[in-house]
């Protein structure tokens, strides 16, 4: 008997914050410090936070991506720039939530000179 296991790719909802036409990066250990002491995210693994915000979990992910903001990997572990951070969303939310993970993504896009996709619906 023969059993076939897929891996299953993990799909969510996101904001994507990069560096213009993806050409800047910021090291793994200053997005790490930022993430961690400045917006009070707990890191989980390589590039990866978690944190809770009015009562939900938001997660925070580092990639390396090329220059037309394509990524494809295994592992984060060993990455030494990133330029491409996505702000994970929470399955549902309400107004107040989506108004701190607007400052979240504006806080994050401001202290690296990124810019914010313009179709990441959430308000400005």
């Amino acid at each position: 008997m023969s059993i076939c296991i897929r891996e299953v790719s993990e799909v969510y909802d996101y904001i994507s914050i990069h560096s213009v036409d993806y050409a800047k990066s910021v090291k793994t250990e200053v997005l790490e410090q930022f993430a961690v002491r400045t917006l009070g995210f707990e890191q989980t693994g390589p590039l990866q936070f978690t944190k809770a915000l009015l009562g939900a979990h938001v997660g925070l992910k580092g990639i390396s991506a090329n220059a037309d903001g394509s990524y494809a990997y295994y592992t984060l572990e060993g990455i030494e720039a990133v330029n491409l951070v996505e702000v994970i969303l929470p399955a549902m939310f309400d107004e107040q939530l989506e108004h701190a993970i607007t400052a979240l993504a504006m806080a994050i896009a401001g202290e690296f000179g990124w810019c914010i996709d313009e179709d990441h619906g959430l308000d400005t």
